[in-house]
């Protein structure tokens, strides 16, 4: 709502340009009122000075001389962070009383702040001061510019005690109106707010008059965030080093200081900021050490050479190879004994003689002594222990087929191999030994022709053979190149519209572009058939800038109404596609095209935009709806399940869809792009036919496109999706039908043993089942740093594990990982309460991560560790390089939160605002419903005016933080699209952290919770 010059003045109200007015009919509050009439219960209250009813006003009780009360406070609550620009007042005038009204009112001042608290101590001290009235008394009209931005304006004065005043007894506070002018829109400024914030300003929000950012998003720096930060440098205000290692000298990502091509030989972690683990090397860390190196020293971590080399017997720069046959000991450099072709390779002595035989032929080093038998037997020994080995291995591997889900937490991740002990290197995993005869003779797999969709996991586990040599094999046949002609795009005058010099569009199944006479009708794209050989698709590079109106021109001449992109605009340093699009709200032309930008809703890994294209010559409009999933890297391999989840997305939102063909594009237009199609047009297949021919169709795709599906590994995660789809299918349920089902999933049998919840007994089963198999190389860093765990039982997966930055004497390890809720990705984290001599880890965590919330699903002292970190009221901690101080604290019947400050030397401070659950007793798997409901309740409130991350904490990191993070998304999920599907929710949680929900009380926690909130909280369950 915008109030210009003339509304503002009819009320008897300053002008104050074009903003919107967010304060009308807010909620207000106040620190005391004075007792009203009886006649007009309401005639001093808070709201009275947002009513827009300047005859209405507000009263305290007095403050001053022979008053109780020395300060007084009145509060509204924006109902959200929004960008401000002034703030106008109105206070109360009697006529003939303006000097006294307005010594009343003199000294006052106005806060902006992000965060609700009674405690004005706290509020000066975490809020910022927009005005602070000086010498001269104020006008009882009064407006001041506050540039800022916060959810909460504070009007504050005081009479204290030895202080000269202009006015200091009877001081009663007596305000008709305020009025807070900004922006209702996220992410604008400017007079009108009709200017789009920069894109990197962080939360998007921006000084309202000149659009300068008051910080920027990690990667940018400026005052408009528009600098990148410049390559070895990331982070919030590029203050960040890379950690230099990044694979062939890249760049690390400078938004999080990840290396995303990996990592050079000799370190890893997602910085590749730490060596290899002792007695590893190599890319990946994948390298063993040999055993040979002299003194048992550990090899070179980049080379795996053996810096002082190797024990007798052994040669080469690694030391993993044995002496050649008739030589022996330090270097290999002595030969062995006369007439003895072969002998020990350690000490000499002799195995093998010149006429065959294996009976003793004098040591060259022993030649005057007799045998010891006790080496002979200890040979013979050897030889049967190497035997009763091969047996063993021919036994693990007949049987590498079966895995064991256990039922307890310790064991619960799925490996692929039998148990190591927590010395043994992932890659010498039982399943691989292996001799040449027993790989001979098994049966290699089949080129797939039809596959039963109930048989397809069987199938992935037959071709993940041998390091994926199905998959290859498979992958390899299939026909790839340039396979027809591509004459029109290689025309030099269409050189300049292909994004690639090697990725063409065929002839004859291009799109032609229906144009005037003359005029050029090339666009690199293809009509692509589905399994019934049915054009339903079209593959096509992501647009470059003088191709976007070709590009909307083919949206509108082949009637497209779905568009899915597969890329983001930038990946790492290399652009991918151009922005096509217009903002939200604004508008783009593309020749005779005009695409407004109607909505955008934003999910943790993709983005749903709806268009309105009209063409200007023929003057008509259509809606287009763009499906744009952002978490799949170039060349790289997405999570199935989380393609999966997003390829449903698309065909609930699509059944209805009037368009021809659904436009799918990447960067190429032809890896994740084919294998997207992929997906579909097989999973509608299996839906019909029960069967699915996975090389037929990519066959069928790169008839009309070349090198649909790049790379055996993308070739694998089609597999891998289509078993997710078919295996695993959703369960989302509107309010209304949860609610209807949650009865009967959670029905009791035999006295109400909650294992005997038969549906919902289940459900959980199938969770169980479903889950994705690691193996101990996923768990690299926890088991290098056993001692910095509650549990070995729950280590974090290499991929997950929030890396800390380095610090001299201090790893950068910390028991945690990054999950997504269900609106932002890589926003949540899990992680466990910090051991004692951890803590200082801890705060590095929160403040590497930018955690501004922080929820103990616990009481706070009831952890070993809180004495060291966790500061009483007016007290400050010192831990390490870090200070903690107290701010405030409030408690309900089962939260408590407190307010913290979290200062570090060479930073600035951080708020942090921690959440206790006092009533959530130790040892207590699960806890009652509306516990879990109220902490989950209190985050999302203050989630909603406070950036940064969500770190939840247990005491191993998976133990109640599962049933949070699961609630948390399913509350999410039903505000924003009106249904949940916690079967869903809680299978993406368990990628990232296994040992989530193991339990099948812990999974009932999560119905008992988002039936409570249907039922009581929400607007459905009170309607």
């Amino acid at each position: 709502m915008h109030f210009n010059y003339v509304q503002i003045c009819l009320m008897g109200i300053s002008s104050v340009l074009t903003y919107d007015d967010l304060s009308v009919n807010k909620v207000a509050t106040q620190s005391s009122t004075t007792s009203p009439s009886l006649s007009d219960p309401n005639a001093y209250i808070a709201r009275n000075a947002v009513d827009r009813n300047n005859t209405t006003c507000t009263r305290t009780e007095a403050i001053g001389l022979n008053s109780p009360d020395k300060t007084v406070w009145w509060r509204v609550d924006l109902d959200g962070v929004y960008n401000i620009y002034s703030v106008n007042i109105l206070f109360k005038n009697y006529d003939g009383y303006e000097n006294r009204q307005q010594g009343r009112f003199a000294g006052f001042s106005l806060y902006i702040s992000n965060t609700s608290t009674e405690d004005m101590t706290s509020y000066m001290t975490s809020s910022s001061l927009c005005y602070k009235d000086g010498p001269e008394l104020p006008p009882l009209n009064f407006t001041t510019t506050c540039t800022s931005s916060g959810r909460y304006v504070i009007f504050y004065n005081e009479r204290l005690d030895g202080v000269t005043y202009e006015v200091d007894s009877n001081v009663f506070t007596e305000l008709c109106e305020v009025i807070v002018y900004g922006c209702k829109e996220n992410g604008v400024y400017g007079n009108g707010c009709n200017s789009s914030c920069p894109d990197n300003c962080t939360n998007k929000t921006c000084h309202i008059q000149d659009g300068t950012c008051f910080s920027c998003a990690p990667g940018w720096s400026g005052t408009t965030c528009s600098s990148e930060c410049k390559n070895g440098t990331y982070g919030y205000n590029c203050a960040n080093n890379c950690s230099g290692h990044c694979l062939n000298d890249s760049p690390c990502n400078k938004q999080t200081g990840h290396c995303d091509l990996g990592c050079t030989p000799g370190y890893y972690k997602n910085k590749c900021s730490e060596e290899c683990p002792r007695e590893l090397f190599g890319h990946k860390c994948e390298g063993k050490c040999s055993k040979h190196c002299i003194n048992n020293q550990t090899c070179n971590h980049v080379t795996g050479i053996c810096p002082a080399g190797c024990i007798d017997g052994y040669r080469g720069d690694n030391c993993n190879q044995t002496c050649k046959d008739g030589f022996f000991g330090a270097n290999c450099s002595k030969v062995c004994s006369q007439n003895c072709t072969k002998c020990r390779n350690t000490d000499g002595f002799c195995i093998l003689t010149e006429g065959g035989n294996t009976s003793y032929v004098e040591d060259m080093q022993h030649s005057d002594s007799a045998v010891d038998p006790n080496i002979i037997g200890g040979s013979v020994g050897g030889c049967l222990a190497f035997i009763v080995g091969v047996a063993v291995a021919v036994f693990v591997v007949r049987y590498r087929k079966k895995r064991i889900v256990k039922s307890t937490r310790d064991s619960l991740v799925v490996f692929e191999s039998t148990e190591l002990t927590e010395q043994t290197h992932p890659r010498e995993r039982s399943d691989k030994i292996r001799n040449d005869q027993q790989i001979s003779n098994r049966k290699k797999p089949t080129l797939n022709k039809n596959i039963s969709v109930k048989n397809i996991r069987a199938q992935i586990e037959n071709m993940s053979y041998d390091e994926n040599a199905g998959f290859k094999s498979e992958y390899n046949d299939i026909p790839r190149g340039e396979l027809h002609p591509c004459s029109v795009a290689k025309k030099a005058e269409n050189a300049a519209k292909n994004r690639y010099t090697t990725i063409f569009p065929y002839d004859h199944s291009r799109i032609i572009l229906k144009t005037e006479q003359n005029a050029n009708d090339y666009i690199n794209a293809n009509y692509i058939e589905d399994m019934q050989g049915k054009r339903l698709y079209i593959a096509t590079q992501g647009p470059k800038p003088k191709t976007i109106p070709d590009f909307w021109i083919m949206i509108w001449q082949e009637e497209i109404t779905t568009i899915v992109c597969l890329t983001n605009l930038k990946e790492g340093v290399k652009n991918k596609c151009i922005q096509y699009w217009p903002k939200i709200n604004d508008k783009l032309q593309a020749g005779v095209i005009t695409i407004r930008n109607v909505e955008e809703k934003m999910y943790a890994e993709n983005i749903i935009r709806k268009f309105k294209i009209y063409h200007n010559e023929n003057e008509q409009d259509r809606p287009v709806t763009m499906y744009h999933y952002t978490t799949w890297a170039d060349h790289g391999v997405a999570d199935p399940l989380s393609l999966v989840v997003f390829h449903r997305q698309v065909m609930k939102n699509t059944i209805h869809a009037t368009g021809k063909y659904t436009l799918v594009h990447c960067s190429a237009g032809v890896g994740r792009t084919g294998t997207y199609i992929a997906l579909d047009a097989l999973y509608r297949e299996g839906q019909n036919t029960g069967k699915i021919n996975v090389p037929m169709y990519v066959n069928t795709m790169r008839k009309d496109r070349m090198n649909m599906i790049q790379g055996e590994d993308q070739y694998r995660v089609l597999y891998l999706a289509l078993m997710e789809a078919f295996c695993g299918p959703p369960k989302a349920e509107t309010k209304e039908t949860f609610l209807s089902n949650y009865h009967g999933k959670t029905s009791f049998h035999k006295n109400g043993d909650v294992s005997q919840k038969v549906n919902l007994a289940i459900e959980f089963q199938e969770l169980l089942s479903l889950m994705k198999a690691y193996s101990q190389k996923d768990y690299i860093s926890g088991r290098v740093h056993l001692s910095a765990n509650y549990t070995k039982s729950v280590l974090p997966l290499e991929e997950y594990v929030c890396d800390l930055s380095y610090v001299e004497g201090r790893n950068t390890y910390y028991n945690a990982v990054l999950l997504r809720t269900f609106l932002e990705n890589d926003s949540m984290i899990s992680a466990q309460y910090p051991l004692p001599e951890y803590t200082e880890d801890f705060l590095r965590l929160i403040r590497d991560f930018n955690a501004r919330i922080v929820v103990f699903l616990c009481a706070i002292k009831d952890t070993k560790s809180s004495t060291r970190w966790f500061p009483k009221k007016e007290n400050n901690i010192h831990v390490g390089n870090f200070t903690m101080k107290h701010l405030s604290s409030t408690s309900s019947p089962h939260v408590t939160k407190t307010k913290l400050v979290l200062q570090n030397k060479g930073s600035n401070d951080i708020g942090i605002t921690v959440f206790e659950c006092p009533s959530w007793n130790d040892g207590q798997l699960t806890v009652d419903k509306r516990v879990l409901l109220d902490v989950i309740n209190e985050v999302k409130t203050e989630k909603t005016y406070q950036e940064g991350r969500i770190i939840i904490l247990s005491s191993d990191g998976a133990t109640r933080c599962g049933p949070f993070c699961a609630v948390y998304n399913a509350l999410e999920q039903i505000t924003t699209d009106g249904e949940v599907d916690l079967f869903t929710i809680a299978r993406q949680l368990k990628v990232r952290r296994p040992e989530f929900l193991s339990t099948s009380a812990e999974y009932q926690l999560c119905y008992d919770t988002v039936a409570e909130y249907l039922l009581n909280d929400s607007v459905y369950g009170n309607c």
